[in-house]
């Protein structure tokens, strides 16, 4: 099968400290794998062989439990700063060729390459504008940018990422319907209702 979009690239933000969790969620198992190895999947299938992966908090314990080599890595020295960090980080790595680069994180278990291939799509039909996931009367990440918006990408900061932008530029935003988008793991309680189980304690 032709690989459909070449020159788009996928960023995993996974620097996190987790810390309302109380240890890494880039490590928490859903069937059969971690969260973070679960996002890389859904990347890969879409995007195989362009997906960067940028760890900061418990990089050593990510290294050591997961199979990171068919992704390029990055290491955060200042993801205590926020999520805007990463991001900055990865999108400087983005080679010049790139044409586009889809935003992942790794804590949104439900979303699938199904969703992925949905927002590639919609961007291919109209690729002046960014495709976001709309949810529960909002949008967000999984988001998809194209190089117009790199330089500008480079400017955030804080802890919310690229949904500035979303907002700043709404008029431009072409949003994909996905509520499964609207869980992720930040609190035990959120773990608890994805896998309808206790908590387990390390």
């Amino acid at each position: 099968m032709p690989d459909a979009y070449p020159n788009v690239h996928a960023l995993i933000l996974a620097a996190g400290g987790s810390r309302r969790l109380g240890r890494p969620k880039q490590l928490l198992r859903w069937r059969g794998q971690t969260l973070l190895e679960r996002a890389i999947g859904s990347a890969q299938e879409v995007l195989p062989g362009r997906v960067i992966v940028v760890l900061g908090a418990h990089a050593e314990s990510i290294r050591a439990a997961i199979d990171l080599s068919s992704v390029e890595t990055l290491q955060n020295p200042d993801w205590q700063d926020g999520l805007a960090s990463s991001l900055r980080l990865g999108i400087k790595a983005l080679p010049a060729s790139a044409e586009a680069v889809l935003i992942l994180l790794c804590d949104q278990p439900l979303i699938d390459s199904a969703h992925l291939a949905a927002l590639l799509d919609a961007w291919r039909s109209e690729s002046a504008r960014i495709v976001a996931s709309q949810y529960h009367l909002s949008c967000g990440v999984p988001a998809l940018f194209p190089a117009a918006y790199f330089e500008r990408l480079q400017t955030v900061t804080g802890d919310k990422g690229a949904k500035p932008l979303l907002i700043e530029f709404d008029a431009c935003v072409l949003k994909i319907p996905c509520a499964r988008a609207e869980l992720d793991i930040d609190t035990r309680s959120d773990f608890e209702r994805l896998t309808g189980q206790a908590f387990a304690e390390e």
